[in-house]
């Protein structure tokens, strides 16, 4: 059966590390992605539903594709962010896994220095705050 796995947790929970751990062969779409200028990350917040849309249009092509695992590495730290990619799932013919890392352990201030995009601190003590488990 095919499978699409949605990666959840903060930033600098290991996430994209971990998805390509456990998925090396498989496509892992990012809406961060969309914010890679020239090998670096130029995050616009007024970008941002553009960019969930980009990301989305790509699973869904990686689905019409017929590609048996796909990977969408998001923070989706809260169910509304992901449920867009759950309402599709079963249309698709796929089946869904979450991988829920949430801080991987971490601190807020370790999680500050771990992630790759600059996410600051009060940033991520707001997102953990939210958080649904």
């Amino acid at each position: 059966m095919k499978k699409l796995v949605i990666m959840r947790g903060l930033p600098g929970s290991g996430k994209s590390t971990k998805a390509k751990q456990m998925y090396p062969d498989a496509p892992i779409f990012s809406t961060d992605d969309f914010f890679m200028v020239n090998g670096h990350y130029d995050f616009r917040p007024w970008l941002i539903g553009q960019a969930h849309n980009e990301n989305m249009c790509k699973v869904i092509d990686a689905m019409i594709d017929n590609i048996p695992v796909i990977v969408v590495d998001n923070t989706n730290t809260q169910r509304w962010e992901y449920s867009v990619y759950l309402s599709i799932v079963k249309a698709m013919g796929y089946e869904f896994k979450i991988i829920d890392l949430f801080d991987g352990l971490f601190s807020d201030k370790e999680l500050t220095t771990r992630n790759t995009h600059g996410v600051p601190l009060e940033v991520i003590t707001k997102m953990r705050k939210r958080y649904e488990r």
